[in-house]
């Protein structure tokens, strides 16, 4: 599942303008049972030298589409989930069709957060 994405983490090389451009991420979270036992390990600093390594994970087709739509969430990367806890990991994939990663002041992956996460009753 390729979900919508939204992100707070104004610090992240993958954010612009809140849109996530990488092609895939990371929750990481396996005992999680609320939105702060998660975290996005995806997450890298704009401030890391070694930042352009990454760019084999951007997801420019969704950049270029995301250019022409400011109105509605046109990227949606791929999305690994160990919140094995949460309503929508589905083996391992996210299955919302919504994510919304939290984490504005983050320095590094600890201080975000998926805020999507629901817990499985």
């Amino acid at each position: 599942m390729s979900g919508k994405l939204r992100c707070s983490a104004k610090n992240c090389y993958n954010n612009v303008n809140e849109f996530c451009i990488a092609s895939s991420i990371h929750v990481m979270g396996e005992e999680a049972n609320t939105s702060p036992d998660t975290m996005c390990d995806t997450f890298l600093e704009k401030t890391d030298a070694d930042a352009m390594s990454h760019f084999t994970n951007r997801n420019l087709a969704g950049e270029f589409r995301q250019l022409f739509s400011a109105d509605t969430v046109e990227l949606s990367p791929d999305i690994v989930c160990e919140a094995q806890n949460c309503v929508y990991n589905v083996n391992r994939i996210c299955s919302a069709d919504f994510v919304q990663v939290h984490g504005p002041n983050a320095r590094t992956s600890e201080s975000t957060e998926c805020e999507t996460f629901r817990e499985n009753e």
